[in-house]
């Protein structure tokens, strides 16, 4: 073996040793709590994709300065986004008024 390949086979071992210390409790969590970390998981994600999409929709209306359209979109945010963001009696007033709708 040449001195190259013991050093990249050293380094190798070092980021496996750092990756697994750096590894995120979720990685770890018991599979008890999967749905749970799922939940959680998909909750980011719909959370980075909702804000993205929704800031890409309003640059049209943006531009062409629409103010009927603003507010569509703006109404559609925060009724939407109740359902990304919701928490504990946030929740229940958003099940309840979609109850009343209903």
């Amino acid at each position: 073996m040449t001195r190259k390949h013991v050093l990249v086979g050293a380094g190798a071992v070092a980021l496996a040793v750092t990756m697994l210390a750096l590894a995120p409790a979720a990685a770890l969590a018991a599979t008890s709590e999967i749905g749970k970390n799922l939940g959680d998981e998909v909750k980011a994600l719909a959370t980075a994709l909702f804000l993205g999409v929704a800031a890409l929709v309003a640059i049209p209306v943006l531009t062409r300065r629409d103010v009927n359209g603003g507010l569509v979109i703006a109404l559609l945010v925060v009724i939407l986004g109740g359902f990304v963001f919701a928490q504990g009696s946030v929740k229940q007033v958003i099940v309840e008024l979609w109850r009343a709708l209903g």
